[in-house]
């Protein structure tokens, strides 16, 4: 009984010997696996360092208006006046004409009956200058004597200012002066003397008491 016993001590001692081996190594091959997992997992996920040189190169896209008025207009291209052209001479000159001074329209000379007065120490400048007047078809009164005068003037009864100014230009002095006739006349001329006259001349100390006669 004692021999059988000895050889199943030493089954069962070889047994457990087997059994810590084999534990043993399970431990080893499993630590081992969790180093090789650990290792390699990360690898995939770190950029390399070619892609980071590409990815500080790459150039920022520029910032665009928003469209909200912050960015200021582009102004647009101006435009050159053009030049204005030099007027046509002909039509320079028939604006002139269109804005000459429209001839007078002087009334018969044989119904506008005039007196002179002379206001100048000038003998007979008065009588003259009537006789001038009187072959140009007007009705002239006898020439008498005014007051001492300082120029030659020129009045009208109401409405024979045009005939006035037509007068004197036939004399050479169209720039008057003109004067209403007022009551009394001037130069010291009543009425009476006045009579039917339409134009009174005063002749003064110039060019009309010095026409020939």
């Amino acid at each position: 009984m004692e021999s059988n016993r000895a050889p199943n001590n030493q089954m069962a001692l070889k047994g457990v010997v087997l059994v810590l081996a084999l534990v043993a190594a399970g431990a080893f091959v499993l630590a081992r696996g969790l180093d090789d997992d650990g290792d390699s997992a990360p690898a995939a996920s770190q950029p390399t360092a070619e892609a980071t040189a590409a990815a500080e190169e790459t150039p920022e896209p520029a910032e665009t208006p928003s469209g909200d008025g912050d960015a200021a207009p582009t102004p647009a291209p101006s435009a050159e006046e053009p030049q204005a052209a030099a007027p046509d001479p002909e039509e320079t000159q028939a604006s002139a004409l269109d804005t000459a001074e429209e001839p007078l329209e002087c009334r018969d000379p044989s119904t506008i009956g005039v007196l002179v007065a002379n206001g100048t120490d000038v003998t007979g400048a008065a009588g003259r200058l009537s006789g001038e007047l009187n072959a140009a078809n007007y009705v002239t009164l006898p020439p008498v004597n005014a007051s001492a005068q300082t120029s030659s003037a020129f009045y009208y009864r109401a409405g024979y200012d045009v005939d006035a100014q037509c007068i004197a230009n036939l004399l050479g002095a169209g720039t008057g002066p003109f004067f209403p006739i007022s009551d009394p006349p001037p130069g010291g001329i009543t009425l009476d003397t006045l009579g039917n006259a339409y134009v009174l001349i005063l002749i003064g100390p110039d060019s009309l008491a010095q026409r020939p006669g």
